[in-house]
């Protein structure tokens, strides 16, 4: 049965700027039926997350209301930007060693709250499911994004779902980018950060974050790998994408003051492999 998002918007008052909304998927298509119809689908672990609040000007057009009321009303969507670390793919272009997804922030939206650290399956389409032309120009692209959202079949990994997926793919596409040849060790219970777990580590990475003077003002996002061993400490740190040397170097600086929790199977400390985004800006 093809599946169907069914949105419901109700408006208490003109002045009100946060609409209410209800969703709900009506059916689910089959593995087969789902490769068919998205453009991505994509294997990777979830890096971060970013509320994004955007004035919209389509919300309105949905509604029976006449000009007056439309321009009165004060529409804001807001949604949820993710980075996704590939690790490799069934379906799309990707040209990084990340993708970026869009979905709603979750609850009646028809968007996914993903979990930062967990590996998931992302089915995806490229555009932007709005008819805004400066929303759809600005948030989508054939390659490196995609959007997604609960009426799709994107789910946490499992190895049931591959199974299938492959049974109808002829061939994983396999990354070539050397960013991307490492494989992921996962726990049954993931590593923490030892002082505060993921708000102590952000707060850690503010507080001692030095930004290099480069002399040229340069910002960016460099992704440090490392494993945390049975003893919770840090080794084997790589960068699997730099900015630049003297920020690349600041990174590794970070990573190697870091302790964690180590992670464990069956309640024995296991060696895990992590990636860690650090941001650099010039504020």
């Amino acid at each position: 049965m093809k599946a169907i998002i069914s949105t419901l918007i109700i408006f208490f008052s003109v002045g009100l700027s946060h609409p209410i909304s209800a969703c709900s998927c009506i059916g689910q298509r089959l593995v087969e039926q789902e490769i068919k119809h998205v453009d991505a689908v994509i294997v990777g672990t979830i890096l971060n997350k970013e509320i994004i609040t955007l004035k919209d000007s389509t919300l309105t057009k949905i509604l029976n209301i006449d000009s007056t009321t439309r321009n009165l009303l004060m529409n804001i969507l807001t949604i949820a930007r993710y980075e996704l670390l590939v690790q490799d793919f069934y379906k799309g272009q990707v040209t990084n060693d990340t993708v970026t997804i869009y979905t709603g922030i979750g609850g009646g939206d028809c968007g996914i709250d993903f979990e930062v650290g967990k590996k998931y399956i992302v089915y995806g389409e490229n555009e932007a499911p709005y008819d805004d032309a400066n929303y759809n120009s600005k948030f989508s692209s054939p390659n490196n994004i995609i959007w997604t959202n609960i009426c799709l079949r994107t789910t946490y990994y499992t190895e049931t779902e591959i199974t299938e997926i492959e049974k109808f793919v002829k061939k994983k596409q396999v990354n070539k980018n050397p960013l991307f040849l490492y494989p992921f060790i996962e726990p049954e219970v993931p590593p923490t950060y030892r002082d505060g777990g993921t708000l102590g580590l952000i707060k850690f990475i503010e507080e001692n974050l030095r930004y290099p003077n480069t002399g040229d003002g340069i910002t960016g996002k460099v992704y440090v790998g490392f494993i945390v061993d049975t003893a919770g400490n840090v080794k084997d740190i790589t960068i699997k994408k730099g900015v630049s040397p003297l920020l690349d170097e600041e990174a590794i600086r970070l990573v190697k003051m870091l302790t964690f929790i180590p992670g464990t199977i069956y309640g024995k400390p296991v060696e895990s492999q992590l990636v860690l985004p650090i941001n650099f800006t010039n504020n």
